[in-house]
């Protein structure tokens, strides 16, 4: 296996990084997944914090040195172990040697954006480490680097992805006898199938191995069963998408060298009491478990008793604050503007907007409903790039639509909520409320990638934060095809192309007068993905060349500004010089939110004038 094409593997391993708990597990897996990796024939590389930390320019150094070989690379396979979180839709991140020092952690998907510009036909990442939530202000300002500068050759790779933790959720290793025995869940499981030891891994398409789609079924399957055996949960997610006949793994009687042995720690006794959820400690990393129960913080003590009356006693709980779902579903907006077009902003106070200067908006009915509209007094014609200045400085960084009044819900981070409700339907946004409140609490589960896009894409017309949102679980699998599917079906609906979608379309973009105009080349028809694809032809079938006006100028979601830095030659023209350098001015929140100085700056980027209220 891999003497004709080249194949590459790059095993990472980070044990030890500052601030966090010590993970021997990261450098045994990863030591034996290099070792799996070599054995197959793969050109492979063990970088790991064993004898000298893991930086981001020492992974930059050590992926150079394969990319500089001019043979083309056909698969190149990473393989992470340590620490990790997640930050959005799908975007997650890997922390290194220095994360707190430098502020810095490696976002794995603009990582394989990047070497997708080496022309490599086919990447796999596997990722075993945590996909938590950010728990606080350090955690939430993290710069993202995607490792690489860009190459040269432009390519379209299929992609595999095994990642050990749904959104949200927290990876798992298991103490051995010592630390050499020390074994995570997800990496034990894979390491036994990718070397041919568990005949379930096997493909039932191809007689004597392992292939992409069987063994993410097994993965599927396995990760769960071995974790419950030691008292825990974990779901791994898969999306496996290499092509049937070049995606094999393992092949029955390769390779020479034998298969090691695999010793599972025993598993624990009954499991005690619960004391905490896994993932509402505080750690970041994969956790130790040891009998069943997590090393971490433990649970604070609850104080009860101590002088309380009688009437004190039976007071009832303090109310839970409303959730954000709770938050968009009661908040008040404005009947239909007879503009067409407007917001409604609720947890922050509007001192003015901002707009070009051929569009003018004012308040309507109330201090936070404003409409826009055409300088002349006609409905809005085209989408506008607006910014709202609050009350604090803060700038929400927002398109105005045609026929659609955009909903605003602010937090201390900025907007946390961003919901496009069509003046022309009484329908609301239930989809919308609910893909974002999932996004908040870490439950919009991307496990299933196709099949939660697809249902996403089935309400992008009503709201296209929807199509936005299945945008970014199409770029986290590489299928640009389907970005640009979307694309399409937006200008033959007669409605704008949302700036995220264009972008991770990779299209080429050009002025037109007031508009910004992106060019959809043709794309090809293809089978249908195993479920709800064979459902819906829109979502497979082919589609023509076509070109549409882009909403807005700058990404709707704060995740999508990390694409502005080293653009593909494409994305140029979607991105004006100066854009990208307004990224350090984001504040943590959800979608695009800026300080005083950024608003300010992005402000005079575009020309856009103030709108204040009548006095």
């Amino acid at each position: 296996m891999g003497n004709e094409k080249r194949m590459v593997a790059v095993a990472i391993g980070v044990a030890g990084p500052e601030r966090l708990p010590y993970l021997p597990a990261a450098l045994n897996c990863a030591d034996r997944f290099f070792k799996w990796a070599t054995a197959m024939g793969y050109e492979a590389k063990l970088i790991t914090d064993e004898n000298s930390p893991v930086t981001v320019d020492r992974l930059r150094k050590e992926f150079e040195a394969v990319l500089k070989d001019p043979t083309p690379i056909h698969r190149m396979v990473i393989y992470f172990a340590g620490h990790g979180m997640i930050r959005e839709l799908e975007s997650g991140l890997w922390l290194l040697s220095d994360w707190k020092t430098e502020g810095l952690v490696v976002a794995y998907e603009s990582l394989r954006r990047r070497l997708a510009t080496f022309g490599i036909s086919q990447i796999a990442i596997f990722s075993d480490a945590c996909r938590s939530l950010p728990k606080d202000v350090l955690e939430m300002q993290l710069e993202e680097r995607s490792v690489l500068a860009l190459g040269s050759n432009q390519a379209e790779p299929d992609l595999d992805k095994f990642v050990a933790a749904r959104p949200g959720k927290q990876a798992f290793a298991l103490p051995g006898s010592s630390e050499q025995d020390d074994v995570s869940v997800f990496s034990g499981v894979l390491l036994e199938a990718l070397w041919g030891t568990r005949k379930e891994a096997f493909s039932n398409v191809v007689a004597g191995s392992i292939t992409s789609s069987s063994l993410g079924k097994f993965l599927k399957a396995e990760v769960p069963r071995v974790a419950k055996k030691y008292g825990l949960t974990l779901d791994p997610s898969v999306a496996a998408a290499f092509p049937e006949g070049d995606n094999i793994y393992f092949e029955t009687g390769t390779p020479a060298v034998a298969a090691p042995s695999f010793d599972w720690p025993p598993p624990p006794g009954p499991p005690a009491p619960p004391t905490a959820a896994v993932e509402d400690t505080d750690l970041l990393g994969i956790e130790i478990q040891s009998g069943g129960a997590a090393v971490g913080p433990a649970p604070s003590p609850v104080t009860r008793g101590g002088g309380l009356s009688g009437n004190e006693s039976l007071r009832r709980p303090p109310k839970a604050p409303p959730t954000l779902l709770d938050r968009l579903r009661r908040q008040r907006l404005p009947p239909p503007f007879a503009t067409g077009a407007g917001f409604a902003v609720e947890g922050a106070s509007i001192r003015r907007l901002w707009t070009p200067s051929p569009v003018v908006a004012e308040p309507h009915l109330d201090a936070n409903w404003w409409m826009a509209k055409e300088s002349n007094g006609q409905p809005l014609r085209d989408p506008t790039p607006v910014l709202i200045e609050f009350d604090d400085g803060r700038f929400a960084a927002v398109a105005a639509l045609p026929d659609f009044v955009t909903g605003l819900v602010c937090d201390t981070r900025g907007v946390s909520a961003l919901v496009y409700r069509s003046c022309n339907s009484n329908e609301g946004a239930p989809g919308t409320e609910e893909a974002i409140d999932a996004l908040e609490r870490g439950t919009l589960r991307a496990d299933a990638v196709i099949e939660l896009a697809v249902r996403l894409r089935m309400g992008k017309h009503r709201d296209p934060v929807l199509g936005v949102f299945a945008a970014y679980l199409y770029d986290s699998i590489g299928d640009v095809g389907s970005i640009r599917r979307m694309a399409y079906y937006y200008i033959m609906h007669g409605q704008p192309i949302p700036y995220d979608i264009a972008l991770l379309a990779q299209v080429r973009a050009e002025r037109q007068g007031d508009r910004l105009v992106a060019h959809i080349p043709k794309v090809a028809g293809r089978s249908p993905k195993p479920g709800a694809e064979e459902q819906y032809a829109w979502t497979h079938a082919e589609t023509p060349a076509a070109e549409g006006v882009v909403g807005g100028v700058w990404p709707w979601l704060r995740q999508g500004w990390v694409f502005l830095a080293d653009p593909t030659d494409p994305e140029t023209t979607l991105i004006p010089n100066g854009l990208a350098r307004l990224s350090k001015n984001l504040t943590r929140a959800r979608f695009s939110t800026l300080d005083n100085r950024g608003g300010l700056d992005l402000a005079a980027l575009f020309g856009l004038v103030p709108r204040e209220p009548p006095q």
